[in-house]
């Protein structure tokens, strides 16, 4: 009777030890993060990549960067963000910054738009101009900066058309709502021939943009999230980065 007893016991310390070992990647080892929604494709093909090779579940959400903010801030699960250092540092939301790349403005064009300079945005021919928002995206910042560098901030002041995010400028230029937008390189090259023309804003014109993962306080101590970090330091890494324009 005893060696019965010892034998269902036994079976029960086996099925919970099946359960256990069959059950869904905890939190702690799962990698969640908030990016600008300008570098949708590099993202989720960097998470793809991390985690075919390790196993571990990674997901993101896009946004601009007060969403992202914003995401971080009500979700603890959040343990990285992604955008420009410039403007992640004000959110004192990150311990440090791992740099991805150099983010790249550019101008893109609808079907029958073609363009040799900034400047000849002021023909009747460019009706509406598209942004994203100045105050809260990475690249309308920077191409509101450009503007003003170049003197044409008051002169295209009635064509330009604000939206949230970088995607939305990439639709408008897409769908002929707007004459031209500007975007970042990244998303241009994901355009995959829906605008028609691409003119690369020098340098000069806007403030250097440092792409980099922000690592949240105190978020980033479990397995899956120091794994990430890993990830990101190798060449594999590096060649999703250079294939997106970083």
């Amino acid at each position: 009777m005893k060696t019965w007893k010892n034998l269902m016991l036994l079976r029960h310390l086996l099925i919970a030890m099946l359960v256990l070992t069959s059950s869904p990647i905890r939190a702690a080892d799962s990698v969640l993060l908030a990016a600008g929604a300008g570098y949708r494709k590099p993202v989720l093909e960097l998470l793809a990549n991390f985690s075919k090779v390790s196993g571990v579940r990674a997901e993101a959400s896009f946004g601009n960067m007060k969403q992202v903010e914003t995401q971080a801030q009500q979700n603890p699960d959040v343990a990285f963000i992604v955008g420009d250092r410039v403007f992640m540092e004000p959110m004192q939301l990150a311990e440090r910054y791992v740099l991805l790349g150099q983010g790249r403005l550019v101008l893109v064009l609808a079907r029958g738009q073609a363009i040799g300079t900034i400047a000849e945005l002021k023909e009747p021919r460019f009706k509406r101009i598209a942004l994203p928002d100045r105050t809260k995206a990475v690249y309308g910042n920077a191409a509101a900066t450009c503007l003003q560098r170049l003197g044409l901030d008051h002169a295209l002041a009635d064509k330009l058309l604000e939206v949230a995010t970088v995607p939305q400028v990439s639709t408008y230029v897409a769908t002929g709502e707007v004459d031209a937008g500007f975007i970042n390189l990244t998303e241009a090259l994901a355009l995959d021939g829906r605008a028609y023309a691409r003119l690369d804003v020098p340098g000069s014109c806007y403030d250097p943009i440092e792409l980099s993962v922000g690592v949240i306080k105190g978020r980033s101590g479990s397995a899956g999230a120091r794994s990430f970090l890993n990830y990101l330091a190798t060449p594999e890494a590096r060649r999703v980065l250079e294939r997106h324009g970083l």
